[in-house]
């Protein structure tokens, strides 16, 4: 699942207008914004929420400060059917990046939504704000760096995810980087300073009981696995302030505010300790004995679930990105 562009921003102002007939959400004092897939919607919490479910123009007129949350794509889980003798790490929950009263002025402002990262190739998708698409990016984007890949073997440089994947057979799982300062992917300074991640846990290689590390999340580390025993996917981060209902998704209600869950780990043969669960905020739980492990869930950002001796990786979970300002 890759990601999504709109294209020409007065073009995409104009289509959505002439559909939807929806207007631009008009403040006192001036302020005026328009654009997301769900648009100026006011739950009653005395805030107007903008929610892109995938890339698009927020545009603005007037100034004001807003509360931005940023969530990249999960990672996919390691590679399942290419491996039949082996058990796969979770993927890493997308990078995540919160940041209260941001200032914005009048303009057009880019969002970039990323997608979850295929099984056992691919780190999930970025997702910004205020982004450009130039290289490096521009200070003043939020740019949140997609979860890493379940792994089977060392892994480095641009592979490295928001938060880490867990490791296969006895590997340590890679960092998460969101949070990481000296900055290894060259994003800006607020995003690390705004941003949250963190590393996977590392899998257990003594035969015959191969099981895979947890992805990182948002909120904690990926679990290690154990002999038999696949690692728990680390939780992501709560905001009570961007539930699924306040934020116009009703998909997301069952995570309770909660994004960007590590996957679970999978197994190679029967696991005594259980699958290795999805951690909260959509991570998917892993799998084992052949059997397909769950994916992220889409728009958490959660990482997707491991699973072992030929079973399919989970995808990870498309990303997010919420604004929200006082009515």
């Amino acid at each position: 699942m890759g990601v999504q562009s709109f294209g020409n921003p007065a073009a995409t102002f104009r289509s959505r207008f002439g559909r939807t007939g929806r207007r631009a959400s008009n403040l006192p004092g001036g302020f005026s914004a328009t654009g997301g897939n769900v648009n100026a919607l006011a739950p009653g919490n005395g805030y107007i929420y903008h929610t892109f479910t995938s890339s698009g123009t927020f545009t603005v007129s007037g100034s004001k400060s807003i509360d931005v949350l940023i969530v990249a794509g999960g990672g996919g889980a390691g590679p399942g059917p290419l491996q039949n003798f082996v058990a796969n790490g979770g993927g890493g929950g997308g990078g995540l990046i919160y940041k209260p009263a941001h200032p914005i002025t009048t303009g057009s402002y880019t969002i970039t939504v990323g997608g979850g990262g295929a099984p056992s190739s691919y780190t999930g998708g970025f997702s910004a704000f205020d982004d450009d698409g130039s290289s490096p990016f521009p200070a003043s984007s939020l740019v949140a760096i997609g979860g890493g890949i379940g792994i089977r073997g060392p892994i480095s440089g641009p592979l490295l995810g928001g938060s880490g994947g867990g490791g296969d057979d006895g590997v340590q799982g890679t960092l998460g980087v969101q949070a990481t300062s000296p900055n290894p992917r060259g994003i800006p300074a607020d995003s690390i300073t705004y941003g949250f991640g963190n590393n996977g846990g590392q899998g257990e290689g003594s035969a015959p009981a191969y099981a895979g590390g947890g992805g990182g999340g948002a909120g904690a580390v990926g679990g290690n696995a154990a002999a038999q025993t696949p690692g728990t996917g680390g939780n992501g981060r709560q905001y009570p302030a961007f539930t699924g209902p306040l934020i116009g998704v009703p998909t997301l209600a069952p995570l309770s505010g909660y994004y960007a869950g590590g996957g679970g780990g999978g197994y190679r043969f029967a696991a005594s300790g259980g699958v290795g669960s999805g951690g909260l905020g959509g991570g998917g739980g892993g799998n084992g004995n052949g059997s397909p492990a769950t994916p992220g869930t889409t728009n958490s950002g959660g990482g997707g679930g491991g699973s072992g001796n030929g079973g399919s990786g989970g995808s990870g979970g498309d990303g997010i990105v919420v604004i929200r300002y006082l009515a």
